[in-house]
């Protein structure tokens, strides 16, 4: 059921993926984490096609959409979920994001909270002045083709590293998405390390936010952070959930989603 396709800009093109709905259903645009891409959705989408028109885009220089060319900030990745959403005919849409992007979309709710339904954050990293420094320091370094391939297993060995837990299929998944990337995948990381995401929501969100976390997310410890940054917000607590939860359990994903969704 997996419909694919491109968004032409003047600095290249942008790949999304989605699922057949109705046209006249609200638009939901899908932000993923990085250094991935909107594959992560692929079992999601159909279970929100009928409530919405569920479109996941792949973050510029991620998946199959193109690098914008130059260094960009949160605040150009939140212009593009707007300017996505104005490709779609839809003046007010919903919104839905995780990690990497759940940044990209509070920024995109925060220049235009008039356009934005709902807003539903999964795994929202709230990073300390000290956390950030240290992260664009040392975090995600670039990796080089090696004559060798030596540079395959690097990324084999940082994804079990980082995801202990992960099975052959989905580690497999992953290390496409790093290669996708063409060897710095961090540059959205580096944008949202160099955001202040504490200044920038001190003020609150005026558009319905619900905030889902998983008890086995490796970012759960930041989610009481999330829920103090935005107390106005609906909590969500999967037990047992993984980051991954989009692709390993999407009913139990889709189900919260849907309750909120018909509340926007």
């Amino acid at each position: 059921m997996i419909r694919r396709g491109y968004l032409d800009f003047p600095w290249g093109q942008v790949h999304y993926r989605t699922v057949p709905a109705r046209p006249d259903l609200p638009l939901l645009l899908l932000l993923h984490q990085s250094p991935l891409s909107a594959r992560n959705y692929d079992r999601l989408l159909p279970l929100l096609a009928p409530a919405c028109r569920p479109v996941a885009l792949d973050t510029p220089g991620y998946g199959g959409s193109e690098p914008p060319g130059r260094q960009w900030e949160v605040a150009d990745y939140a212009q593009l979920v707007l300017a996505v959403a104005d490709r779609f005919s839809a003046g007010r849409f919903h919104l839905f994001a995780r990690a990497t992007g759940t940044v990209f979309a509070v920024a995109a709710a925060l220049a235009a909270p008039e356009r934005v339904r709902t807003l539903v954050l999964h795994g929202m990293p709230v990073y300390t002045d000290a956390e950030r420094a240290d992260r664009l320091a040392s975090f995600a370094p670039p990796f080089a083709p090696a004559a060798d391939g030596s540079h395959l297993q690097w990324i084999w060995k940082r994804i079990q590293g980082e995801y202990p837990w992960i099975d052959a299929p989905l580690a497999t998944h992953f290390a496409a998405d790093y290669l996708a990337t063409g060897g710095d995948f961090a540059t959205a990381y580096r944008a949202i390390w160099r955001h202040d995401l504490r200044a920038a929501a001190a003020g609150g969100i005026k558009v319905p936010t619900m905030l889902v976390a998983g008890t086995r997310d490796r970012i759960f410890f930041m989610h009481e952070r999330a829920a103090a940054l935005l107390p106005q917000a609906r909590q969500v607590v999967l037990e047992g959930a993984t980051d991954f939860v989009a692709e390993q359990e999407p009913g139990r994903l889709a189900a919260p989603m849907l309750e909120f969704l018909a509340s926007g």
